[in-house]
């Protein structure tokens, strides 16, 4: 019976009918992504308890949960005791109703019309702060014969990206009163530079969320949650958590550099052990030795010095590893590491392997994880990509299979 392995990812086995000639097919490109569900747990289990008992906790898995597979993390989370989970839209939502997920799921990006029969159908709580969110949805529940509706009503304390300005509740608000079939169970923001933990405008943020807080109160108001806080304010503004935090990187190990205004106080350390839950792996597929003068890669952007021994790794920018690591970028071979040599091509690399002893083809190769005492980390790449870490996991593609180690899924 064919099973998923290193190479062959369970979703296209589940997808289409496989066979064994087109197993040997997939299998020749030896490059995938590790994610240790037993680390995503340890995670979890530790952001609980540094906001315990203050808040519970909504467990971001949008964007397929920062590309590590949100069907799994959140299956994996929710054995850990997750109840909230924070995705982007309805169809996000869909995939982890659809694989058996139970608890709240949380549409951080609301819906689009002719979405709220799927909200109500899968029991979605969405995100809402337009007259069309509240018109929209309290139709459908008459349709469906439903009550007291639970909705998130966001704020756009300053951000302005979405919701509804806090100025400007005077207006909405009365109209969520009118559509009796919904019920204002949470009020929520997001802070755009929580991980600068002097920035004026996070304090300014939280100053108009207050506000608005204070005003839906006086007006009648009963709220069962307040939540504000991403990842950076989780890790170091307690005063943000009010009754649910919203954790995305964190859980999965990272976090934003915790700064200052004055880029000259030292970073913030971050007082959380957390456990990277992400390492990307490949295989050397070719090694040949070059004479010196000898040009690598498209544009011959280096060429050797001294007569060299190069690998050939089956990744490229389209895998999402990109051409910002060109003749700049490492990986580590043997618990060594090896420079880049050339340009990243769209599905090859070449590494400089002439002080490694003993490179064979079948060696594993680390572009993000550790190897022995070594290791090249997320963040490492987000500075040559002149990014963030979000970018550098949401940016690793999906021809890139993902291999799930640790604790199984929903155990």
């Amino acid at each position: 019976m064919l099973r998923p392995g290193f190479f062959c990812p369970e979703s296209i086995i589940k997808s289409v009918a496989v066979s064994s000639a087109d197993l040997a097919v997939i299998n020749t490109r030896p490059t995938w992504a590790e994610v240790d569900l037993s680390a995503l747990r340890h995670n979890y289990r530790t952001l609980s308890s540094h906001v315990a008992p203050k808040a519970q906790i909504c467990a971001v898995v949008k964007c397929d949960a920062y590309g590590h597979g949100a069907l799994e993390c959140a299956q994996a989370l929710e054995a850990e005791g997750a109840k909230w989970f924070g995705v982007t839209n309805p169809s996000e939502a869909l995939v982890l109703r659809r694989g058996g997920i139970k608890g709240r799921i949380l549409l951080l990006s609301g819906f689009w019309q002719g979405e709220e029969e799927s909200v109500l159908e899968h029991d979605f709580t969405p995100a809402v702060w337009t007259e069309g969110h509240v018109a929209w949805l309290d139709a459908a529940a008459k349709r469906f014969g439903r009550t007291k509706v639970p909705v998130h009503l966001k704020i756009d304390t300053g951000m302005s990206r979405l919701g509804v300005r806090w100025n400007e509740l005077p207006t909405l608000l009365p109209k969520l009163f009118r559509a009796r079939r919904l019920s204002i169970e949470g009020v929520w923001s997001h802070l755009a530079s929580s991980e600068v933990v002097d920035a004026f405008d996070a304090q300014a943020q939280i100053a108009n969320f207050e506000q608005a807080l204070t005003y839906l109160a006086d007006e009648g108001v009963k709220w069962k949650y307040r939540h504000l806080a991403n990842s950076a304010a989780v890790a170091v503004r307690p005063s943000t958590w009010y009754d649910m935090v919203r954790p995305g990187l964190l859980l999965y190990g990272h976090c934003l550099p915790l700064t200052h205004t004055n880029h000259v106080s030292p970073d913030v350390h971050l007082q959380l052990a957390l456990k990277p839950v992400l390492s990307w792996k490949t295989r050397v597929v070719d090694i040949r030795r070059v004479p010196a003068g000898q040009g690598v890669g498209y544009g011959s952007t280096f060429t050797t010095r001294k007569p060299s021994l190069l690998a050939t790794i089956p990744v490229g920018y389209g895998d999402g590893y990109l051409r910002a690591l060109s003749n700049k970028g490492r990986a580590l071979v043997r618990g060594e590491y090896a420079p880049i040599a050339g340009n990243v091509s769209m599905d090859l690399t070449i590494i400089d392997v002439s002080r490694i002893p003993g490179v064979a083809v079948g060696d594993e190769v680390t572009l993000i994880g550790r190897d022995g005492e070594k290791s090249i980390e997320i963040e490492e790449l987000a500075r040559h990509y002149q990014s963030i870490a979000y970018e550098v996991m949401c940016g690793i593609s999906k021809r890139v299979p993902r291999k799930y180690i640790g604790e199984s899924r929903g155990e």
